[in-house]
């Protein structure tokens, strides 16, 4: 029998694979498996193979591990490929946010949609291409498991270049209804919810405790929860409003409307300054090579508690293992029937011995989906336009913007792209 293969594309991503890892390990059907880790930068990827040669040595386990630049050696066989890079690095993730904010346009993380989450679109999108021909060719019958942003767009991209065995995993909601039961003073584990929507703009649709809706108790105890947690208005406001908290953050909530950027002062009330995402992960990545470097060099303990992550869980199930319940992003097809039929939404799904199946969600409230119908026809746009090389589609994606066509005129906006398409030059040198 040949042995199960978990490729990694972006293996240089030595930290969030060294969890990924543990959590695979930590179920005794998978301590078997064969790690291939694929990256362009040697040095990281190696990095990560003597990391993970150490984790298995500890552990005393009969996996094996490998590294590689060679995408189509990564792919060939696997029965699971995880993808966890970000292609062009933080100079792009730097310019993504620099750029707009000359113009006014100030994201706080510009991954997700807006003239960032579009550009790295048109940076990542070619890649996704290349890997799904390879993984058609050489391991069709792979599951592809996506962590990269723009989560919503890079699955759109993948699912038009053919692959059927995808899903987009992002941890916000299993991880944000923790806040409530901190706020109101309630185990976590009482907490029960639904959630639909697109990725980062996913609301919870409903929230119980001990099957009392949990908004109207927010609610009233608003002042009290923001004088302690005041960064948390935008979602306040939100859930005031629209009727729903989403699931993702606050700070990253605040550039994915018309509403709460459109000058300084609604930066300073919002609490999400301009390159937040930016400097947290910058600063976090150097953090986390020193640990790693640590960790190989045998100075620091390596933690072997399970994560919350979803992926590990849901190779296990898929190997076999016990049946997991998670929230996945896949193409919609009606699963949220008031989103369009060929956009990627997020919905409950279930992994198990016959692979992914998502749930249907029904109709969302229709203020929920007013506020992602621009996202949806910018996922489209964005990804229309790297697949045809066409500039125009790129300036019309973020146009659809709210941010930024709150913002900023039609001339301006392409004032702005042309600034951007001139600093990814070296991406778009074939494009019309």
């Amino acid at each position: 029998m040949n042995q199960r293969k978990i490729t990694f594309i972006g293996g240089g991503s030595a930290k969030f694979i060294r969890e990924l890892a543990v959590d695979l390990f930590s179920y005794p059907h998978l301590q078997d498996s064969h790690i291939a880790l694929m990256d362009i930068n040697r040095e990281r990827v190696e990095r990560t193979e003597r990391l993970l040669k150490k984790i298995i040595h500890e552990l005393k386990i009969p996996a094996t591990v490998s590294s590689t630049t060679d995408q189509r050696q990564a792919i060939a066989g696997a029965n699971h490929i995880i993808i966890t890079f970000m292609i062009g690095g933080f100079e792009y993730y730097h310019s993504d946010v620099a750029i707009p904010a000359r113009y006014g346009v100030c994201q706080t993380v510009g991954d997700t949609a807006g003239p960032g989450g579009v550009f790295r679109t048109v940076r990542t999108t070619p890649v996704l291409r290349k890997i799904a021909a390879d993984v058609l060719e050489l391991a069709p019958e792979a599951w592809v498991l996506n962590y990269a942003n723009p989560m919503a767009m890079n699955i759109l991209a993948l699912q038009r270049s053919g692959l059927k065995r995808i899903v987009g995993l992002c941890h916000s909601i299993q991880h944000l209804y923790h806040n409530f039961a901190h706020w109101l003073d309630l185990p976590a584990e009482e907490i029960h919810y639904t959630a639909g929507g697109i990725n980062h703009i996913n609301f919870y649709l409903t929230v119980t405790h001990q099957g009392q809706n949990l908004y109207p108790r927010l609610l009233a105890q608003k002042d009290r929860i923001l004088k302690e947690f005041p960064s948390e208005i935008t979602r306040f406001e939100l859930l005031e409003y629209l009727g729903h908290i989403p699931a993702e953050g606050a700070g990253h909530q605040t550039e994915y409307y018309p509403w709460f950027r459109k000058d300084e002062a609604g930066i300073r009330r919002s609490c999400a300054e301009t390159f937040w995402g930016y400097n947290i992960d910058s600063q976090m990545f150097k953090d986390r090579a020193i640990e790693i470097d640590a960790q190989i060099a045998g100075t620091k303990p390596i933690s072997y508690s399970r994560s919350m992550e979803y992926g590990a869980q849901i190779v296990q199930a898929i190997e076999g293992g016990e049946p997991q319940s998670f929230y996945g992003n896949v193409p919609n097809c009606g699963l949220i029937e008031n989103l369009p039929y060929d956009s990627i939404t997020e919905v409950p799904c279930v992994a198990d011995k016959n692979g992914i199946v998502a749930g249907r969600v029904g109709k969302i409230p229709t203020q929920l989906a007013a506020v992602m119908q621009p996202h949806i026809a910018l996922h489209d746009l964005a990804v229309t336009g790297t697949f045809q090389k066409d500039r125009r589609l790129i300036y019309q994606a973020v146009q659809a913007d709210p941010l930024t066509s709150t913002i900023l005129t039609l001339p301006k906006i392409k004032e702005m792209v042309d600034e951007m398409f001139a600093t990814n030059k070296e991406f778009v040198s074939d494009w019309k």
